[in-house]
């Protein structure tokens, strides 16, 4: 047997590095391979000099020997590549990389030309899932396999893993099997069914809680949904309650990526059998014993032009959430019923909106339906004048409780959560219907541009705004009609000045400085606004928030309730951005105010409105705060501000604060955090306290443990004042499955 060697490291294409004497031979090897796609050519290296077997037609790699075909690399102790097959064995600590696939074996048969691939014992995965077995082939893009354990991110102590018998392996896409087993303490086996999971989606969702209230007893809660398909999860909800019985009900998620749909449900029931446990809802009635809720909710969009949405929400009573589904409620405390519709073509844009009150606890505007056309922005042939137009169809009517018809009430619950409201005359209250209205609207707006010298921007505007309203008959009101029209003249005036620095600051990571300054004046005056023909309730109020108030009459959503109204804006922007050395320009620091005068006050009213402060600073990944405040001139006072602070180091530790505040409404404070104090455990935390009760309403305190990779418990303790239906003092345990 013949062999030639080749310097060590040496390739098995023709390589400049190589010594002069076997740059020939590797010319020839190279010249006799079979015909290869013009991607990349096959190379072979390794740490001793590569043999060649010349009878054989082998090159022999020994000492950290390495093959690399397109997109596959093949590392072990020896690789022999067979020149005429075109074919490699590897053998001694074998390890495969490729998009979407890494394998460790200790022996390994490839076929470059087919792609087509086996082994003996291997271990395989694309994170999250891993798979172990005696042996597998098929092609490095699609693998067969059978007798397997399927694992969910790395193997280490206590991970259970599910025993497959058979399935598919395809790369990049997803993995199937048929035939399951679920291992978990000792011998005991779960059968579990079938499952196709696509890659960079979430696995199974597991969330289970353990506890004790006074109000349930002890208690387990668990909802689950296990992916049968790659489109399809399913599970449910099964709560065990000592004093209250059992809650059940299905729940599934289905996907569709090609268009993008998602839909999702989720029920429970239960026939709640303490009678002074369920007590009174919202509106001091008597809580039935069958007990629960249902959740529906669907999203749906092709490529931007179509958009649809719609969510659905069914609850026996307003407290069932409070009750069963705490971290829930406090989401979903008055849940909307609605469809939203909207296509949009070039600069047109058509939107269809429904919205139904399901229940007699909440009171909300219903829009049964509301069609709207609106017209972008665009450009009237060459003038330079841009047309904005709307037009829009609805019926509605108000659903409220009789003594809020027309209020907004801000509960002085430290929750933000309505109590339930007594009736000095001992009854439950009734829930009100007003009449049916309906509304035609539309708006018509032109704005002309102007560049004025030294930098100078002026937009004109100038538009109106028609409404037209009907009610129907009832038996406490007769049938009426009116309509309003209202203007709108203003203009928009600004300067804009922008300035880019150079900084020596490489321990923030900044090279360079850009700020961006802006002043402005803004006006608008909407005559015949105080034309209302009195017919119908507003449908929009103003918002309480520390958000300044939109001033364009065609995004105006609160026009039933305007009046006539002349104000200029004050405005200065500023924007600082950074960027390091080779990057491009991020988001560091802004901060705007704006200033609005009411030249139509009336007497007694501020002319000098309200001063609006807003910031957003970012300097840092661990460090992000926006604030927003609404504060009155001439009363020297502050109306309404929020803060939102975050502090954060990778993922070793994290502390939130948030701050709200609304004059003689609103007062809170809350703080969430969290500290890894291993790899496995942390603490957790939760405290709000409210300034105007003087109380710490919530307080809790906890410990996490991560168990496999898979598990995570949290073991927590819960303080609660100021809130009739939670107890004082809660303890409970919480396991969550993983998801990826």
């Amino acid at each position: 047997m013949e062999f030639t060697l080749v310097p060590p490291r040496a390739r098995s294409i023709l390589n400049p590095q190589v010594k002069p004497f076997s740059k020939y031979l590797c010319l020839a090897v190279f010249l006799s391979l079979p015909v290869l796609l013009p991607a990349q050519a096959p190379e072979l290296s390794a740490d001793e000099p590569i043999a060649f077997r010349e009878k054989e037609g082998l090159l022999v790699a020994t000492g950290n020997a390495v093959f690399v075909d397109e997109n596959t690399r093949v590392e072990a102790d020896t690789i022999r590549y067979n020149r005429d097959l075109n074919r490699i064995e590897a053998e001694g600590h074998v390890r495969v990389t490729r998009i979407g696939l890494r394998l460790l074996t200790e022996h390994l048969i490839y076929e470059a030309d087919t792609k087509r691939i086996s082994s003996g014992h291997f271990r395989a995965g694309y994170p999250p899932l891993f798979i172990e077995g005696e042996s597998f082939s098929g092609t490095v893009d699609e693998i067969d396999f059978s007798k397997v354990s399927l694992f969910f991110r790395e193997p280490v102590e206590n991970s259970p893993r599910i025993e497959v018998e058979g399935g598919t392996w395809v790369a990049e896409e997803s993995v199937t099997g048929h035939g399951l087993r679920l291992n978990t303490i000792g011998s005991l086996k779960v059968p579990l069914p079938g499952f196709e999971y696509t890659f960079g989606t979430p696995t199974a969702d597991v969330d289970v809680s353990i506890g004790y209230r006074n109000r349930l007893g002890a208690y387990v809660q668990s909802a689950w949904l296990y992916p049968f398909s790659k489109n399809l999860s399913a599970g449910g909800n099964l709560d065990l309650y000592s004093k209250r019985g059992i809650l059940i009900g299905p729940s599934f998620e289905w996907k569709n990526d090609s268009s993008s749909m998602v839909i999702f449900a989720d029920t429970g029931w239960i026939h709640d059998h303490s009678f002074e446990d369920r007590g009174t809802d919202i509106i001091g009635r008597q809580i039935e014993q069958d007990r629960g809720f249902g959740r529906f909710s669907m999203r749906f969009q092709n490529e931007g032009s179509l958009q649809f949405q719609a969510r659905a929400t069914y609850l026996s009573d307003s407290e069932v959430l409070r009750d069963f589904r705490h971290d829930l409620y406090f989401h979903e405390f008055q849940p909307d019923n609605f469809v939203d519709f909207t296509w949009q073509r070039n600069q047109f844009l058509l939107n269809v909106f429904a919205r139904r009150q399901l229940h007699n606890f909440h009171g909300m505007i219903e829009k049964l339906p509301e069609v709207r056309a609106e017209w972008l922005p665009s450009e009237i042939a060459d003038t330079g004048v841009y047309l904005q137009a709307s037009a829009a169809a609805l019926r509605y009517r108000l659903k409220a409780l009789t003594p809020l018809d027309f209020g907004v009430v801000f509960p002085d619950n430290p929750l933000g959560l309505a109590p339930p409201i007594s009736n000095p005359f001992g009854d439950p209250w009734e829930m009100y219907e007003s009449p049916y209205y309906n509304r035609l609207d539309g708006s018509v707006t032109l704005t002309k541009p102007l560049y004025l010298p030294g930098g100078v921007n002026l937009v004109l505007r100038a538009g109106g705004r028609w409404t037209d309203y009907s009610r129907e008959d009832s038996m406490e009101l007769t049938s009426a009609s009116g309509d309003r029209l209202v203007g709108e003249l203003g203009f928009d005036l600004n300067r804009t000045m922008a300035r880019t620095y150079r900084m020596d600051q490489p321990r923030w990571n900044i090279e360079r400085m850009r700020h961006t300054s802006r002043i402005g004046v803004q006006y608008r005056w909407h005559p015949g606004a105080e034309d209302d023909p009195g017919i119908a309730p507003p449908i929009e109020l103003f918002s309480y928030h520390a958000r300044r108030p939109v001033l364009d009459l065609a995004d105006i959503t609160h026009t039933d309730g305007l009046r006539e109204w002349s104000v200029a804006r004050i405005g200065w922007e500023n924007t600082l951005m950074v960027a390091g050395k080779g990057e491009a320009f991020r988001d560091y620091l802004s901060v705007n105010l704006y200033q609005d005068v009411l030249f139509s006050a009336d007497p007694g009213e501020d002319v000098w409105d309200a001063l609006y402060a807003e910031a957003d600073y970012s300097p840092f990944d661990w460090l992000t705060v926006s604030y927003r405040q609404k504060f009155l001139p001439e009363q020297q006072d502050v109306e309404a501000y929020y803060l939102g602070l975050t502090l954060r180091s990778a993922d070793l530790w994290s502390l939130r604060l948030e701050s709200e505040f609304l004059r003689q409404a609103i007062e809170q404070y809350r703080i969430t955090g969290w500290y890894r104090v291993s790899e496995n455990f942390g603490l957790t935390g939760y405290w709000q306290y409210d300034a105007r009760l003087k109380s710490w309403t919530r307080q809790q305190y906890g410990f996490t443990r991560r168990f496999g990779n898979v598990w995570q418990m949290e073991l927590y303790f819960a303080l609660n004042d100021e809130n009739d239906r939670e107890d004082d003092f809660s303890i409970g345990l919480r396991l969550d499955w993983l998801s990826f």
